[in-house]
C-alpha cells in the first residue's frame, strides 16, 4: 500500500514539475523578447540628422512628462489614503473625548464618595459592634464599592492613553500629508517645466516639417519604424504558449467595446491628405481617461516608440495583436495578463499629438484590421 500511495504521489508531482518548467521557459522567453524589443529600439532611435535628434528630444521630454504625471497620481493616491486615515483618527479622537469626560465624571464622583466614607471606613463598621450578618452585608457592599471604583480609575487611565496615541497619531498623519504637499508643488512645477520644454521642441520640429515632402517623409518613416516593430514582436512571441482555456478573439467579432470613449476623428482606410491610408483609429478623448484592453491578453511591448509615443501592445493569441498609442501613461508592463476591461494605459498626446486622443490598432499577422469590424457601437 505504501508503494502504491508513493507511486501515485510521484504522479501528482511529475505535472507540477513539468508547470514549473514551462512557467520558467516562459519567462526566459519574455526577458529574451524583451532584450530584442530594446535592441530594436536602440537601431530604431540612432540619430541621423537634426530632424532625428529633434524627435529624440521629444521622446525625452514626454517619457519626463510622463514618468511626473504616474508620480503626481501616486503622490494623490497617497494623500486620499492619508486624508482618509486622518479623518478617521479625528472620528476616534473625539470619541474618546467624549468618553474621557463621561469618566471624568464618574471619577469625581467615585473620590467624593471616598472622601465622604473616610480612609478607616472598613474598621469603623467592625468597632461598631452591629449584628454579624449586618456587618457581613455591609462588608460586602463595600468591597464591591471598592472594586467598582478601581475599575472607573483603571478605564480612565485606559481611554487617557488611547487619547493620548491617536493624538500622537494624528499629528503624524498631519506632518506627513504637509511634506507630501510639498513634493506634490515640486512635481507640478518640474512638470510645468518639461511641458514648457515639449512644446519648444514641438515648436522647432514643425519648422524641419514645415513642407508637406517632410512631413510625408515622417509619416513614412513613423509607419515603417512601427511596422518593424509589429513584426519584430510577431517573431518573438511565435513560441509563446497561451492558456487553453482563453476565449478566441476571432469569436468576439463584432462584440467587443472600444477602449476608450470619444468620437472617431478617421475611419480605417481613410485617405489621408499627404496620401497615405490610415491603419487604425483615432479616438478623441480627454487627457488621464482610462484605456481599456478590449480582449484578454499579454503585454508584449510597453514603451516609448517614436511616432506612437507610450505605446502599449497586447498579443490576444492566434496572431491577433491590438495597438494602443499616444497614451500619457502606461499601467501595464511586458509580460503581464490583463482582462477584457482592465485599465492599461491613461490618454494623452505623446508622440507629438497637438490634443489628445487614443491612436488604436487591431492587427493579425501583422496585418491592420478594420477595429469598426471587431468592436461594436
Amino acid at each position: 500500500m505504501k508503494l502504491v500511495a508513493l507511486f501515485f504521489s510521484a504522479l501528482l508531482f511529475i505535472p507540477a514539475c513539468f508547470a514549473q518548467a514551462a512557467d520558467e521557459e516562459q519567462q526566459a522567453r519574455l526577458a529574451e523578447i524583451k532584450q530584442r524589443i530594446e535592441s530594436l529600439q536602440q537601431e530604431l532611435n540612432q540619430v541621423k540628422g537634426e530632424r532625428d535628434q529633434l524627435l529624440k528630444d521629444l521622446e525625452s521630454n514626454e517619457k519626463d512628462i510622463s514618468e511626473l504625471i504616474q508620480r503626481i497620481d501616486k503622490i494623490k493616491a497617497d494623500m486620499q489614503s492619508r486624508g482618509e486615515k486622518l479623518q478617521e483618527l479625528k472620528r476616534e479622537e473625539k470619541q474618546l473625548e467624549e468618553s474621557r469626560r463621561s469618566m471624568q465624571r464618574r471619577v469625581e464622583q467615585e473620590v467624593a464618595a471616598a472622601y465622604r466614607l473616610g480612609r478607616q471606613e472598613q474598621i469603623k463598621l467592625l468597632l461598631n459592634q452591629q449584628d454579624p450578618q449586618h456587618i457581613a452585608r455591609q462588608l460586602r457592599y463595600h468591597d464591591y464599592f471598592l472594586k467598582q471604583r478601581s475599575r472607573v480609575i483603571d478605564d480612565y487611565a485606559s481611554t487617557l492613553d488611547q487619547l493620548s496615541t491617536v493624538s500622537s497619531g494624528i499629528q503624524r498623519e498631519q506632518d506627513t500629508l504637509a511634506g507630501e504637499r510639498d513634493q506634490l508643488e515640486q512635481k507640478r512645477r518640474a512638470l510645468t517645466s518639461a511641458q514648457q520644454n515639449r512644446q519648444r521642441t514641438l515648436d522647432r520640429l514643425a519648422k524641419q516639417l514645415a513642407s508637406k515632402s517632410g512631413e510625408l517623409d515622417q509619416l513614412h518613416s513613423d509607419r515603417s519604424r512601427l511596422q518593424r516593430l509589429v513584426d519584430e514582436v510577431g517573431r518573438a512571441i511565435a513560441t509563446l504558449i497561451n492558456p487553453s482555456d482563453q476565449t478566441p478573439f476571432a469569436k468576439q467579432r463584432g462584440r467587443m467595446q472600444w477602449p476608450a470613449q470619444g468620437r472617431r476623428a478617421n475611419a480605417f482606410g481613410q485617405r489621408r491628405a499627404n496620401g497615405i491610408t490610415w491603419t487604425g483609429v483615432t479616438i478623441r478623448a480627454n487627457e488621464g481617461q482610462s484605456v481599456e484592453a478590449i480582449h484578454r491578453g499579454r503585454v508584449v511591448f510597453a514603451d516609448y516608440l517614436r511616432g506612437q509615443g507610450m505605446l502599449i501592445i497586447l498579443d490576444h493569441g492566434d496572431g491577433y495583436m491590438s495597438l494602443y498609442g499616444h497614451n500619457q501613461s502606461l499601467t501595464r508592463a511586458i509580460g503581464e495578463w490583463v482582462e477584457r476591461g482592465d485599465t492599461i494605459a491613461k490618454v494623452g498626446n505623446t508622440g507629438g499629438l497637438s490634443q489628445s486622443g487614443l491612436y488604436f490598432e487591431i492587427r493579425r499577422n501583422g496585418k491592420p484590421q478594420d477595429p469598426t469590424a471587431w468592436c461594436r457601437g
